[in-house]
């Protein structure tokens, strides 16, 4: 028995700790080999190295089964024998996704596998690729015999996969749910030699690895009932092993892909009331939808670890916009066109989703690697009659950009009896929107410049505009907001860094008038990026974005997810018409625990004083008197007993700017932005900040000055003490008119 960390990575070692046992079954192999079964159950011998110091376990066929987590978790244990004649591999399996791989083109990728042992000149592997692709290998004498399915391997449903080899009569095949689905011819009398390598559950035996941090091809699922025997099971037989099963395996779905609660239950940085992903990374929120009163969210997601390959579009429902149910990710990567092409083999990047008499339409950027179109950026098109909208029927491309040079997220929205779509595109030169319209969501026609002010004139030196918005606010005033990216835009540059602008204006015969040529910031401090928008019924225009990672990639990887969505916030039209306030959505109110309400002041301030309460899920609405005479006021956050942690966020009332101090949020190496930000601040649309309303989320902070305007941002204090909240003020006497705090109840995780 061994036990081993291999880069980081969990491994589960050992035939007698994972409950293998020697199969009874008489062999013909003649050697000592006789099979081993590996059960999953609890209170079976199980020694353990685990990233998340848990060994998870969920429903499966026969008690429990083991999850697996898509990069750093699997089976890894001895299996000797020097040749057999005959062999068998089986197991159950529920798959999340099909593994993850690099993008490169379809000859370069590396499969995972359910069941591998092989060096590549000896043994076997039950393999499959990231497009679902999987076959049965053997290595017979250094050569290689398969048999491949192209049909993708099947998701969300608990599955039986068998695989045998009868070296007497030259044959192996491989079986689903207890059916043939190919056999292949090898040479009479073979017999397979066993490889001098572990047998891997879950993982491939040659590891890939991208940006030499992630391991990229391990599986996303759940094992249980693996076999592996030196007999060739027949037909009949594996048709049985299935059919024990098949009953349970039914009434199995989402419950076997749980993502286990003590999997981040340490971890002092992840978000607990933030929507987001059950692990791994995500990005962008997109097609935020609202249909009957319920919303669905789709996202950019990489379900199989921490790192961006091979997107698909994870999905979320609510009814609320606070609580939320993880579904099956709604779109992924396949191959259409033939068994080595589809039009979004690259990935399935940003888009929209609008409902209309009764169907859901997703239009979406598209990439591919092969094929006619190589390299080219399309948008296209998915359909769903489903009344959860899990379900999609892909179309394929509508509209393809070959005449410009970047092109990205489609956004669509409906005036004056036409449906309009905005595309993020580099248009000579700099950053702006492609245009078209369609009167049935399918056919689409480019259309003149969507803006009356030149691109050129109202970009900050991009490459790309990313992720457009573009609805009315109120009567005839419009807004656009858009993400500048690339060039001389960048994530911490000081002049121009990535965040969304936005310009107010009118619509009119089919093109936007900006009111200004130079773009409004939509959070006074960057941090939040990318919003999506949807209606609630009484028609309020609500928009959530993201609140990215500010840690390095192998931090990243340590914790096992990435990236986190913001609080929804109620977008509005300021008193002048041209500035566009944000505030929390009232729904956001349920989560607080009544119980545990405090309330101080009026209190006069000199310095820095500490207020009641501590935790790391809070909210708390602070009330200053602006005109009471601290030259600069505002708060700190997650501040350590003896102060070696601490964030402060302070408004300088000389320079009418937001002061963000993050040099000592962390005493984490990983964190890369221990600096001081500044943002303008804009007091004849938003007033003097009076009221700070702040969202504690553990590494997440939201906080709206007035209702009005926004700052997101995160921090990863490391001590478990560095959960203080401080009121400040600096050169003066401040004014605290009141203060009321309340503990944050996370909502329940579910899945459906």
């Amino acid at each position: 028995m061994k036990i081993q960390r291999a880069l980081g990575a969990v491994v589960w070692a050992g035939a007698l700790a994972l409950g293998l046992s020697a199969c009874s079954d008489e062999g013909g192999s003649g050697s000592d080999f006789t099979g081993l079964h590996l059960t999953y159950e609890e209170g079976r011998p199980l020694d353990a190295v685990s990233a998340f110091d848990v060994i998870e376990r969920v429903p499966g066929i026969e008690g429990q089964a083991l999850r697996t987590d898509g990069f750093s978790s699997w089976v890894e244990t001895d299996l000797a024998f020097d040749s057999l004649d005959a062999l068998t591999l089986e197991t159950w399996v529920i798959l999340e996704s099909h593994p993850s791989d690099r993008e490169v083109p379809y000859d370069q990728l590396q499969p995972s596998a359910f069941i591998s042992q092989t060096d590549g000149e000896q043994g076997f592997a039950i393999e499959i690729n990231t497009y679902g692709q999987w076959a049965f290998a053997l290595y017979l004498d250094g050569d290689r015999h398969e048999v491949a399915v192209l049909e993708p391997f099947p998701v969300y449903e608990w599955t039986h996969i068998a695989a045998t080899f009868d070296g007497s009569r030259g044959v192996m095949a491989l079986y689903l749910n207890g059916e043939s689905v190919g056999e292949a011819s090898v040479p009479s009398g073979a017999r397979v030699r066993g490889a001098d390598v572990p047998l891997f559950v879950g993982k491939s035996s040659f590891d890939r690895y991208m940006i030499d941090v992630f391991l990229v091809n391990a599986l996303n699922g759940a094992f249980d009932e693996t076999r592996v025997l030196d007999r060739a099971l027949d037909s009949e037989a594996v048709a049985a092993r299935y059919r024990d099963g098949a009953d349970r395996a039914a009434d199995l779905t989402m419950a076997s892909l749980v993502v286990s609660p003590e999997r981040f239950a340490g971890d002092l940085q992840r978000p607990r009331y933030h929507a987001m992903p059950p692990a791994n990374w995500t990005n962008e929120p997109h097609g935020l939808v609202q249909v009957d009163g319920h919303y669905h969210m789709y996202y950019q997601r990489t379900p199989n670890g921490p790192f961006k390959t091979k997107m698909h579009w994870g999905h979320m429902s609510s009814g609320d916009l606070v609580n939320w149910v993880h579904r099956r990710d709604a779109l992924w990567p396949t191959l259409e066109d033939s068994d080595n092409y589809g039009f979004d083999m690259k990935g399935i990047w940003s888009g929209d989703v609008v409902y209309h008499d009764g169907k859901g339409y997703a239009l979406y950027t598209s990439a591919n690697y092969d094929g006619p179109r190589q390299h080219t950026p399309m948008i296209s098109l998915a359909v769903s009659e489903d009344e959860h909208l899990d379900y999609w029927d892909k179309r394929g491309p509508v509209i393809d950009a070959r005449d410009l040079a970047d092109y990205r997220d489609p956004y669509i929205f409906r005036e004056n009896g036409w449906w309009h779509l905005i595309v993020g595109a580099k248009i000579e030169g700099v950053g702006g929107v492609d245009y078209y319209r369609s009167q049935d969501l399918v056919e689409w026609e480019r259309q003149p410049r969507f803006t009356s002010l030149p691109f050129e004139q109202m970009d900050i030196q991009s490459d790309v505009w990313e992720m457009p918005v573009f609805e009315r606010l109120d009567g005839d005033t419009f807004v656009l907001v858009v993400n500048p990216v690339g060039n001389k835009v960048h994530k911490y540059d000081e002049q121009r860094p990535t965040r969304p602008i936005y310009w107010t204006g009118q619509f009119v015969d089919g093109q936007f008038h900006p009111d200004y040529p130079e773009g409004k910031n939509l959070d006074i401090i960057f941090g939040h990026l990318s919003p999506s928008v949807t209606r609630t019924e009484e028609g309020e225009l609500v928009g959530i974005g993201i609140i990215d990672e500010r840690r390095s990639l192998h931090a990243q990887k340590d914790a096992g997810w990435a990236h986190t969505f913001s609080l929804p916030r109620q977008w509005k039209l300021m008193p002048d018409r041209e500035t566009l306030g944000q505030e929390p959505v009232a729904a956001l109110r349920a989560l607080r625990q009544q119980s545990s309400h405090r309330e101080q002041g009026p209190k006069t301030l000199a310095g820095r004083q500490a207020v009641e309460g501590r935790g790391r899920q809070r909210e708390l609405i602070v009330t200053f008197d602006p005109d009471s005479g601290a030259a600069r006021y505002g708060i700190e956050l997650g501040v350590a007993d003896d102060r070696s942690e601490f964030t402060r966020l302070l408004y300088d009332a000389n320079s009418r700017e937001f002061i963000l101090d993050k040099r000592a949020s962390s005493q984490s190496e990983t964190v890369e932005d221990k600096v001081v930000y500044r943002g303008d601040y804009d007091e004849q649309a938003f007033g003097k900040p009076e009221t700070f309303h702040i969202f504690i989320d553990h590494s997440v902070i939201d906080v709206f000055i007035n209702d009005a305007a926004t700052i997101g941002f995160r921090i990863y204090p490391e001590r478990p003490d560095s959960d203080q909240v401080n009121l400040v003020a600096e050169e003066g006497e401040l004014l605290v008119e009141q203060v009321e705090s309340w503990d944050i109840e996370a909502p329940p995780q579910r899945w459906e």
